[in-house]
């Protein structure tokens, strides 16, 4: 690959994984504003049903964000295996150390695991603590 077409899609990873982080704290913000409002008022089969489909599309988003970052990571390494045999000309391409990859997808996965659970949470705690009158 040349130097433009490492640039494009390295640039179109990280675009792609931005745009199903932001999409994913959509998700959150509209579930912790549901359970906010509404989550003593529901029953429980539409309880089942509100966290069943919040976990499905966040595990599927999740699921999206790992395979993109690991796209990235792998190409990544091509960059820096590139550089390391002088085909590159652009000096500052591929200069990111190789653990710079792996720790991001980590944090991504790792924010995305805890806003999960803490939603979650957050949902049976409004739902247990307003039916006792809290």
């Amino acid at each position: 690959m040349s130097e433009g077409e490492l640039v494009a899609a390295f640039q179109g990873y990280i675009a792609l994984t931005n745009q199903i982080f932001f999409g994913y704290v959509g998700l959150l913000s509209g579930f912790l504003v549901m359970s906010y409002l509404v989550a003593d008022k529901i029953s429980i089969f539409l309880a089942s049903i509100a966290v069943g489909l919040f976990s499905l599309v966040s595990s599927t988003l999740i699921f999206g964000i790992l395979l993109n970052r690991n796209d990235a990571e792998q190409l990544m390494a091509l960059m820096l295996e590139q550089r390391g045999t002088g085909n590159l000309d652009l000096p500052w391409l591929g200069t990111n150390p190789p653990w710079a990859a792996t720790t991001t997808t980590f944090l991504y996965i790792t924010v995305t695991i805890g806003g999960y659970l803490a939603c979650v949470a957050y949902f049976f705690y409004k739902r247990n603590s307003q039916s006792r009158g809290q």
